[in-house]
């Protein structure tokens, strides 16, 4: 505004801060009333602390993306997202481990062969 007041144009003034000069006036009327000040700072959007995540974590070490998500009150990609930053891992649970799955290959004990039905299947692909 003190370009303006110093003898620039409204529309020099808009060019040059490349705000419309819509906005030129609008802000000379706000000053004029004395409205025109600076605005507050709103804070920020991130919204997972990580520290408290950190110690959620620490404490509950089996809690799920879905059990830490609805304690913390954000949502779970948030959550995985902030974990990775952090470099903590999270529990993988696998139903068959490999020790266990033997040569057939993650078959149950007992089975030698995966059983088809053939109709299901395509002519050309049938056994």
């Amino acid at each position: 505004m003190g370009f303006v007041r110093g003898g620039g144009g409204k529309a020099e003034a808009a060019a040059l801060f490349k705000v419309g000069r819509k906005t030129v006036y609008r802000y000379l009327e706000a000053e004029e009333k004395g409205a025109l000040e600076a605005k507050k700072s709103w804070g920020t959007w991130r919204k997972l602390d990580p520290q408290k995540l950190a110690d959620y974590v620490g404490g509950n070490a089996d809690a799920t993306l879905a059990e830490i998500s609805s304690a913390l009150k954000v949502g779970r990609h948030a959550i995985w997202k902030r974990l990775r930053q952090l470099g903590i891992t999270l529990k993988k649970s696998h139903r068959v481990s490999g020790t266990r799955r033997g040569a057939t290959g993650g078959l149950r004990q007992g089975t030698r062969k995966v059983r088809r039905n053939k109709s299901v299947l395509p002519g050309r692909v049938r056994d």
